[in-house]
């Protein structure tokens, strides 16, 4: 047998270091959570600097012993009535039931019913592990935790895994606890009779003016980006680049297919040399037979007429080869989707944009529309990276809605990104928050139900 190479001490004292160093930032970053929520979504997505996984779910227990599904990894937000977050939520609450899952292992999706197994097949990866998140003290279940990738999960892993736990159960137990004390008070205050400062103070509360704020779907777009369209009607026969990729002014970008140009040009040659033909004849017998001079004028227009066909034909032959008319990055989808496609004049193939010039294009739903200030606050979280929000400033927000291609209605918004800030590659998603003026609480909490309800009432 083959000796396994072992590492140098020192690669792994600098591994260890480098695992406990990340340990101790992902607890950090869970006791500095700024509500539970983002304690969950700290928990589905910073735990993969950990360690690697290809999907997280985690869910909290309520004090009613409910399980609820919070947060997912991926995903800023999630449709709770998704299949694979249904089968999740029923997973979840049928494993919890077993005792035998009251400590961290890899999950048996056979204990499952035979109908969850069957969808678990699709829907979970090869390899999960289960890390229920307790109580530091009493040991009380608050929830847990559902990593799954395609590879086996290693010893080491668990180990690490078990103490970043113990720091996120610290941080799951103390907002368990924020969530108490308004129940506590209001007992409290019923007893004493205080009930009617209670609603006084609420209703005084709800006038404390708040920043609105809107989530809505987002891409990084190029600014004044260079549209290549079709030069005319045709078909596309060839692409020369691959999307994203750097060209220069001149460059060839695509082709249309030539087939029937070139015929027209083959006609045009022959109708030019025989038309040339006939003019010379003509010189010819002009010599001994006067009557024919008159003929020559003809034949002269003749020959003009086939020659303009022939420089026709050879500007339509180069204008089928499209060439970039700026330096940039081309900006388009699959080449060979495009392949043998009909075009029509003027149709847009590509762009050729600036990785220099972008912005933040923004696809705010029709239904979360509200009053917008130019210069407003943007943050940015890319799909990529949602840890690190970029900002910007609102520049752009279009007065009409319009209907996309998955017919939904939206506004468009566009923001610059702030300066100094490092510029995201062109076409990455992710999703935008934009705020408006400020409003009072009430309007706030309420201006969305009181429009639904209107909308009921009109109806």
């Amino acid at each position: 047998m083959t000796p396994q190479t072992q590492s140098p001490p020192s690669e792994r004292l600098a591994r260890q270091v480098q695992g406990l160093t990340t340990l101790l930032t992902l607890q950090e970053d869970a006791r500095q959570a700024q509500s539970l929520d983002e304690l969950a979504f700290i928990i589905v997505n910073g735990s993969l600097r950990l360690v690697s996984y290809a999907q997280a779910v985690f869910w909290r227990v309520t004090p009613g012993k409910k399980n609820i599904l919070t947060a997912v990894s991926g995903a800023p937000r999630f449709d709770p009535n998704a299949p694979q977050i249904v089968w999740y939520r029923k997973a979840i609450d049928f494993l919890t039931q077993a005792a035998a899952m009251d400590s961290i292992q890899e999950v048996a999706l056979e204990r499952l019913p035979p109908e969850l197994f069957q969808e678990g097949e699709a829907w979970s990866h090869a390899h999960g592990l289960w890390l229920p998140v307790k109580h530091p003290r009493s040991g009380a279940n608050l929830g847990g935790l559902w990593l799954s990738r395609d590879r086996p999960w290693e010893e080491g892993e668990r180990v690490l895994l078990e103490h970043l736990l113990n720091g996120y159960a610290e941080s799951v137990a103390l907002w368990q606890r924020r969530l108490l004390p308004g129940a506590m008070i209001l007992r409290r205050l019923r007893q004493g009779g205080g009930i009617l400062i209670l609603l006084a103070a609420l209703f005084v509360t709800l006038f404390i003016p708040v920043r609105q704020s809107v989530l809505a779907p987002a891409r990084v777009a190029a600014v004044d980006p260079s549209m290549v369209t079709a030069p005319m009607d045709g078909m596309v026969a060839r692409f020369f680049i691959q999307p994203h990729a750097q060209v220069k002014e001149g460059d060839l970008l695509f082709t249309l297919d030539t087939t029937e140009l070139n015929h027209r040009y083959h006609l045009a040659l022959e109708e030019l040399a025989l038309s040339q033909t006939q003019l010379r004849k003509v010189g010819q017998l002009a010599f001994s037979e006067k009557e024919r001079v008159a003929e020559i004028a003809t034949h002269k227009n003749l020959v003009r007429e086939a020659s303009a066909k022939v420089d026709y034909a050879v500007e339509l032959l180069e204008r089928a080869q499209v060439k970039a008319a700026v330096d940039g990055v081309a900006v388009f989808s699959d080449p060979y989707a495009w392949l043998g496609r009909p075009v029509r004049l003027g149709e847009r193939v590509l762009e050729i944009a600036s990785p220099q010039r972008v912005e933040i294009a923004i696809d705010l739903p029709a239904a979360e529309a509200m009053p917008f200030v130019l210069e407003s606050e943007v943050v940015l979280y890319l799909d990529g990276d949602p840890l690190n929000p970029l900002s910007g400033r609102l520049r752009f927000a279009a007065y009409e809605a319009t209907l996309t291609p998955e017919g939904k209605l939206i506004y468009l918004l566009k923001a610059d990104f702030a300066p100094q800030t490092t510029l995201p590659r062109l076409g990455l998603k992710g999703t935008a928050k934009v705020y408006g003026r400020e409003v009072t609480l009430f309007h706030a909490l309420f201006h969305r139900p009181i429009a639904a309800l209107r909308r009921l009432v009109i109806l």
